[in-house]
């Protein structure tokens, strides 16, 4: 309890502010105790800046833990133990015969690896859990598993000459004979934890003065309500950008956050679009960082078994200091060309089997090797020697040094060597996942940059409560991220009274030590999230502190809004900020500035047809393929784009379903199915028909090996192709009995004096064998055809161009042009013998169509043919720009 000379106080520090409650502590010259390290520094530059005698020692401002660590025992031949130590025992525990029945189930023994972390956590709260009330509380089971931790805990710091911090108790005989001659002011004391017990069990000194906070003000900050956290934000940002504008210093600007972990990042990039520079003084976790992903990213690969997702999120990650970027982009475009899926840790891989390339398999090979020895380590040594092996082969040689990351890449490994330090205190050699063990521990720490430029201080909730600034903003404070619930019994369960829990609720006074405030205050909380609904804390409900949002001359200072009260010609009320003045220069030369080459709309500089003219033989020619020519047809500027601009769509996914492997694996199988029987005979139906089947499953292996691309595709695959396959043999009678097919995938060109014209023929028929000259030309197509008759108007002209290459290089006459459909099994015949006339219709509509083209380009005349028809999936719109859609 406190003495009543330390009540007396309350009434001497009726008005008084934060700053000259501290303030007057330190020039009466105590030593004062603040509740956190951040109080205590951030006090000692405020008194500098604003104290009466502008300097103080730094002695004089301790943090609580400080303080209290004075009256705890001293270990000269222990070790304390720490995080580490914990969860290494824990882990050894369960590996042996532990007898714990209550926090594991042992009828899942499996399991028991997941439990380690939890276990770790409940050793601290043992010291207080063996008290007898405590365990009164307890079910007889939980009563056992406490004492059975607890006794092996023991057993366990004894054996290795540590201790736990946790379980010692203050007490005036540790503490040296200096401590007795200072007097301690403990500052803002309803903010600390356990401070009531701790001056209690020291007997209550007089050398120890409790000073209580200062009560609020007449007119306490309200707080304000916003639908949504951008809003709040931006709100934020705004009046603090105006406060910049008006020349305050970032020092007297102060930001907390009661839901960072929601809050920081888009607080992070809107202070960027406003120009306002941040300090976080809350860190991340390593792995958020490039050095420190880095770590991630191999686990994955590794869990995931080489899969092609986490081999991209590795080897194209530009923040890791890649020494060949170039082999790692083409093994990797290598793979979603052969739609490699997935990899394996041992036995049959897909990468090997389908990479196809020695040079590109012997570097994965490599790499997996490398991967794999650093997953699978079982001491930090040899971790280390992984590490630096894979990345003396596949990093520059500088690595991390003199890049961003190398300060992380310093702290993960210090995390490292704390790793080996814990396991030699534990006297344990090896652990079977070390690399696991030490991602799963850095991802505990947190990261805080060193060398920051200044800015605006940004701190946690509830450290930002006791803090002073002229301008001080608290941010997202709703009844859960406001809430400060010390719970030195966490193990007990929930069903256990508050009081019999040996809970402190220091939500209140922590909320009442923010709305003391000397400068301006803004408290704010959004009651809509992702998570759902938020309320306000009890507190400002009680008090009838709660308004909507504040009607703020300063948000018409948005500089953003400016920007667009400029573009209307209005007299915009705010500075343009350093990175829109930025922007904007940037913008005049490139989006901002007239269009001089938009050839969508324009002709193409007549210097630049001869760059559509290949030489061949000797002269310049325009050259076409049956693809270009109908992407000519339907639009003259995406044919520009892609012959000349060699702007092109790149494909970075392997779908599940790959419909283009799949089409050349199925013609695969038809040209050797008609390469072998060359000529068809309608009495083999049956023969044909086991043929199929055994080249079928044949080109399967040759193409996605024994298991790919993965299980459900290749089982989908033979579900639906393998027996259809069989339906051209029934097609083939009806159509083609009695012919020969003479070329497969046969590529023919012909030149004339515009013109060098090309294409590959999937294959090609005679129709009067052995030497007849009636031809058929077969394009196979896996889904349906692409259209069955010629009306008014050549939906293509590939048809049309392989009669014309057919006729001028094998002097033959294409009297059949037709589409094979694998999934209807059935032949769509364009044209067929005796049909004359449409072969001529075809005939003078190639030649229209060609001279079309010759003058066009003759005349640089390129530009976009937009309609509804001709845009629709054209990969071009965003360079073309002549048409929009709004969805």
């Amino acid at each position: 309890m406190r003495n009543g000379t330390q009540i007396r106080g309350i009434l001497q520090c009726m008005e008084q502010t934060k700053r000259t409650y501290v303030h007057t502590a330190l020039e009466e010259g105590y030593i004062c105790v603040f509740p956190t390290e951040v109080a205590a520094r951030s006090y000692l530059a405020d008194y500098a800046l604003h104290g009466k005698h502008k300097a103080v020692l730094s002695e004089q401002a301790i943090s609580f833990d400080v303080f209290r660590a004075q009256f705890l025992p001293k270990h000269a031949d222990e070790q304390p133990a720490n995080t580490l130590i914990r969860q290494l025992f824990a882990r050894t525990l369960l590996e042996t015969p532990h007898g714990l029945s209550y926090f594991i189930n042992p009828s899942f023994p499996e399991s028991n690896g997941r439990f380690s972390k939890y276990l770790a956590s409940l050793l601290p709260q043992l010291g207080q859990a063996l008290d007898e009330e405590v365990l009164a509380l307890m079910s007889r089971p939980m009563q056992q598993d406490v004492m059975i931790l607890y006794q092996q805990y023991e057993r366990f710091l004894s054996s290795h000459k540590l201790f736990e911090p946790r379980y010692e108790r203050p007490s005036l005989q540790f503490a040296d004979e200096g401590v007795f001659s200072k007097k301690y002011c403990i500052l803002f004391p309803s903010l600390i934890p356990g401070l009531d017990s701790l001056v209690e069990s020291l007997g209550s000194p007089s050398w120890i003065t409790l000073k209580p906070i200062p009560n609020a003000g007449a007119s306490p900050a309200h707080l304000e309500v916003f639908d949504n956290h951008v809003e709040e934000i931006r709100t934020t940002l705004r009046r603090i950008r105006h406060l910049l504008d008006e020349g305050v210093p970032t020092r007297d600007i102060l930001i907390g956050c009661a839901s960072p972990v929601s809050m920081l990042a888009s607080l992070e990039q809107e202070a960027w679009l406003y120009d306002i520079p941040l300090v976080i003084r809350q860190g991340k976790s390593p792995l958020l960082y490039p050095s420190g992903r880095f770590f991630s990213r191999l686990k994955e690969v590794y869990e995931e078994r080489f899969s092609l997702e986490s081999m991209k999120a590795l080897l194209l990650d530009i923040g890791f200091p890649w020494r060949d970027l170039e082999i790692q982009r083409k093994i990797l475009a290598t793979a979603v060309d052969r739609a490699v899926a997935q990899g394996s840790l041992w036995g049959s891989d897909q990468w090997t089997e389908q990479l196809r390339n020695t040079s590109l398999i012997a570097w994965y090979k490599s790499f997996k090797d490398s991967v794999i020895g650093i997953c699978t380590s079982s001491d930090i040594e040899e971790l280390r020697k992984k590490l630096n092996h894979f990345q003396d082969a596949y990093f520059i040689d500088t690595q991390w040094n003199g890049t961003q990351g190398e300060d992380v890449y310093s702290f993960c490994l210090d995390a490292m060597e704390s790793i080996k330090v814990a396991m030699a205190l534990a006297s344990i050699v090896s652990h079977p996942s070390v690399f696991s063990f030490f991602l799963e521990f850095l991802d505990t720490k947190l990261y805080v940059p060193q060398m920051q430029e200044g800015g605006i201080q940004v701190y946690p909730w509830p450290l930002t409560a006791p803090l002073e600034a002229g301008h001080h903003f608290i941010l997202a404070l709703d009844h859960v991220g406001s809430r400060c619930l010390e719970q030195p019994l966490a193990l007990l369960p929930q069903t256990v009274e508050t009081k019999d829990r040996r809970e402190e609720d220091t939500t209140v006074a922590t909320l009442q030590a923010a709305l003391i405030a000397e400068g301006e205050l803004y408290l704010s909380y959004h009651s809509s999230s992702y998570e759902g609904e938020a309320l306000p804390p009890t507190y400002f409900l009680e008090q009838n502190l709660i308004t909507g949002k504040r009607e703020d001359t300063r948000e018409a200072h948005d500089p953003f809004i400016g920007e667009s009260q400029v573009w209307r010609g209005e007299a915009p009320l705010s500075q343009a900020t350093d990175r829109q003045m930025g922007w904007f220069a940037k913008a005049i030369h490139t989006s901002l500035s007239p269009k001089r080459s938009d050839f969508a709309r324009k002709p193409i500089p007549l210097e630049w047809v001869p760059l559509l003219k290949p030489e061949v033989e000797g002269r310049a020619r325009i050259h076409l393929s049956p693809t270009a020519l109908d992407t000519f047809v339907r639009c003259p500027y995406a044919w520009l784009c892609k012959y000349l601009f060699e702007v092109d769509q790149a494909e970075y996914q392997v779908m599940s379903v790959d419909h283009r492997l799949i089409g050349s694996f199925l013609h695969s199988v038809y040209e050797a199915f008609f390469r072998e029987i060359e000529y068809f005979s309608p009495n083999k139906r049956e023969e044909y028909r086991l043929l199929l089947l055994g080249l079928f499953d044949q080109k399967l292996i040759e193409y996605f090996g024994k298991g790919g691309p993965n299980p459900p595709t290749r089982a989908w695959i033979i579900y639906e192709f393998r027996e259809r396959c069989t339906w051209v043999v029934e097609a083939e009678e009806k159509l083609f009995a009695h012919t020969r097919s003479l070329f497969f995938e046969k590529k023919l060109s012909f030149v004339n004096e515009l013109f060098s014209l090309e294409g590959r023929i999937d294959r090609i028929i005679c129709l009067d064998p052995p030497e007849g000259k009636l031809y058929a030309v077969i394009d196979y197509k896996k889904g349906q055809a692409p259209f069955t008759k010629i009306k008014d108007k050549i939906p293509s002209y590939q048809l049309p161009l392989y009669r014309k290459l057919v006729g001028e290089t094998l002097q033959a006459d294409v009297v059949n042009a037709s589409y094979f459909s694998i999934k209807d099994g059935c032949y769509r015949a364009i044209w067929d013998r005796g049909q004359t006339s449409l072969m001529e219709v075809c005939d003078k509509a190639l030649e229209d169509v060609l001279q079309k083209v010759a003058f066009a380009i003759e005349g640089g005349h390129l530009e976009a043919t937009p309609s509804k028809d001709n845009c629709k999936g054209c990969i071009y719109r965003p360079i073309c720009r002549r048409r929009f859609a709004t969805r």
